[in-house]
């Protein structure tokens, strides 16, 4: 049954984040209610699937802590940090759910690189969008955010499907 319910979470995920990539890049903004609603739904997931009450809520506190940072700092928009709590709780039940053990800091590494590589991404379409419009990308600009961690999240639960 949990299987099930896996599934259908990463199919709605996957077509949330679609969503998100789109009006992200057209309008620049992101719809926030079924972003929370799939934070929930991954903490539950995380929690059933593996157990780990303690590192479960050790991570969503820590992710939760940044997230509000990056709320009352305003350095990305709403959408934006939204998305990168959604981004924080599927990386954490990705991990637990993974059949090997790694340590804190290696947690924390990697989530790192992959938060890395999702601001690169972004950088490169935000310099294909600018290409696109006829414009150049200056300090000024504005830049999607979400379109890489999109694309990363995508990956994550791809991963959890088809490498486990």
């Amino acid at each position: 049954m949990i299987q099930e319910v896996m599934v259908i979470t990463i199919a709605i995920t996957v077509a949330f984040m679609m969503l998100c990539f789109a009006t992200d890049l057209r309008e620049r903004m992101i719809y926030a209610f079924p972003c929370m609603t799939l934070i929930a739904l991954w903490i539950v997931l995380g929690v059933i699937s593996t157990g780990q009450y303690m590192l479960i809520g050790i991570a969503v506190s820590v992710h939760l802590a940044i997230y509000f940072a990056l709320k009352i700092i305003g350095i990305w928009g709403d959408g934006d940090s939204d998305v990168f709590l959604l981004y924080g709780i599927i990386f954490m039940t990705m991990m637990l759910t993974d059949k090997y053990e790694i340590g804190v800091t290696m947690y924390m590494i990697l989530e790192l690189i992959g938060m890395v590589f999702a601001l690169l991404l972004s950088f490169v379409v935000a310099l294909i969008e600018a290409k696109i419009k006829g414009q150049k990308l200056t300090k000024k600009s504005s830049v999607a955010v979400v379109p890489g961690f999109a694309v990363v999240i995508v990956l994550m639960v791809m991963k959890m499907i088809f490498w486990r």
